[in-house]
């Protein structure tokens, strides 16, 4: 008994494979988590696997059809982490015999993280869950498929086993490759001193030896010659001949000079009090106040529908008189939409149209976000949803602005990237203002945090210090004698 099985699975996209697959089996009972980098085809084999796409080549054997929860791109007047919510809540209610999520940790706060992980836990269905989410992964899964160079790896265990896994080949690998390195460098030095022996040996002086004997030595020397360089050419063939080990791929890493991005001197960017933040007629916050400095990357965090975003757009708005933005500002901005992305643009030249970086750097940034060479001038518009979100990002992270305001830079990112972008952001020489639910990214990116909340905006790292008036007091005192009087 099996909930689905297919075999030989092959699709080719814009003239390239995906995947091809020779084998999958998912049984009753399974809770899988699905990774692989954006524009894989994550998304693409579930929609094989649930037959709203059809393989270019494989059989694929369906038992059960499985409720679906897929990616949520749109715009609507709720925020992004309660339209999550509800449509995971929509699922469940069909109490599915199989379930298969994608990204569904995306714009979800700390609380409903948590929620979303109880909720699947109490699950008795199989489970299948597209993420990038580790402590999601960790907590429900207890299978991993990683698909990756075209194929489609298993693993019994969940993230943490697999990457733990997956470490322990590259530092094998790693080993092995410099031990090939070395043993083929011995034999090469070996075969050449050899060489150099069998060249260096003399013929003996004709004078100090009788006829017969000077034969004899030159025999001895031309069989000595030979063995030496017959020994020289066997060690050279073993060398060649040596299993070769392939050397493990290293990430290309990017160097970001402070003169080729714009920068404020010493300029404060935004200056907010007693900001009212509202959405339409309804109050979110009622005492805002915020001063963003050069330099600062400041995380805002808080439950969903607080107006983290609404706060954002404010400030890119900058018609409030609470808000002050200083007018040498020029912002760049990343929304979840990613509505300034040109799709009718090629990866290539939505990047470039408004930087001050020269191409090298460009072409190494897009690399370290995963974009190969011969990927740049494939059009936006031909992009996963993934790959969509990392282009929107480095356009906006190259771009020629001096303040980066970043509303959920992390979702619908893979690992890699979300350590790239780590790395880019804190060497940035800009100012950065960034909304994240992701509280491992905003821990390694934030020099500051502030927590949003119906009272404004507090650094949770700070213990706020009640004052209390005088005539708190004197009533406290009374109030405290009237005790002592009642004994």
């Amino acid at each position: 008994m099996f909930v689905i099985q297919a075999q030989n699975i092959a699709i080719t996209r814009h003239q390239q494979q995906l995947f091809n697959i020779e084998q999958l089996v998912i049984n009753p009972g399974d809770r899988i988590g699905l990774i692989g980098a954006n524009g894989a085809g994550k998304t693409t084999l579930i929609d094989i696997l649930t037959g709203s796409l059809t393989p270019d080549a494989g059989i694929v054997d369906r038992q059960t059809t499985p409720v679906v929860v897929h990616q949520l791109h749109d715009i609507s007047t709720q925020s992004g982490g309660e339209q999550v919510k509800n449509a995971i809540l929509t699922a469940l209610r069909q109490q599915p015999e199989w379930l298969i999520l994608d990204e569904p940790s995306a714009n979800l706060d700390e609380t409903n993280q948590q929620w979303l992980i109880d909720q699947l836990n109490r699950f008795k269905g199989t489970l299948l869950l597209i993420s990038h989410d580790r402590t999601l992964l960790n907590a429900v899964t207890t299978t991993t498929w990683s698909l990756a160079d075209h194929t489609l790896t298993t693993f019994a265990g969940n993230y943490d086993a697999f990457t733990a896994n997956e470490t322990a080949q590259r530092n094998n690998q790693a080993a092995a490759f410099r031990s090939y390195q070395q043993q083929k460098h011995k034999l090469e030095v070996a075969a050449i001193k050899r060489t150099e022996r069998a060249a260096k040996i003399t013929k003996p002086n004709p004078h100090n030896h009788s006829r017969n004997e000077l034969q004899d030595m030159k025999s001895s020397l031309r069989r000595n010659q030979g063995k030496m360089t017959k020994a020289a050419r066997v060690i050279k063939d073993h060398a060649e001949h040596l299993t070769p080990v392939a050397k493990p791929t290293e990430q290309p890493s990017v160097t970001l000079r402070a003169e080729q991005f714009a920068t404020l001197g010493r300029h404060t960017p935004i200056n907010i009090q007693h900001l009212a933040l509202k959405a339409g007629k309804r109050t979110l916050a009622n005492d805002v106040n915020f001063v963003l400095h050069t330099g600062d990357r400041v995380a805002i965090t808080g439950p969903n529908q607080v107006g983290k975003t609404t706060l954002l757009r404010a400030v890119l708005a900058n018609q409030n008189q609470a808000i002050s933005v200083n007018p040498a500002v020029k912002f760049g901005y990343f929304a979840q939409n990613m509505s300034r992305l040109d799709l009718t643009a090629t990866i290539w030249q939505n990047v470039t149209e408004h930087t001050r970086q020269d191409n090298a750097i460009v072409r190494t940034v897009l690399a370290e976000f995963g974009f190969k060479a011969t990927a740049l001038d494939i059009p936006a518009q031909n992009l996963s949803g993934g790959q969509r979100v990392k282009v929107s990002l480095v356009k906006v992270l190259l771009s020629d602005a001096n303040v980066l305001i970043l509303d959920e830079p992390t979702n619908y990112l893979d690992l890699p990237t979300l350590t790239a972008l780590e790395q880019f952001l804190t060497t940035y020489p800009g100012t950065v203002l960034f909304v994240s639910h992701d509280e491992t990214f905003v821990t390694h990116v934030a020099t500051r945090v502030l927590k949003l909340s119906t009272h404004g905006l507090v650094d949770p790292n700070q213990v706020a210090t009640k004052r209390i008036t005088a005539a708190q007091r004197q009533a406290a005192d009374e109030a405290l004698l009237a005790q002592f009087r009642d004994l």
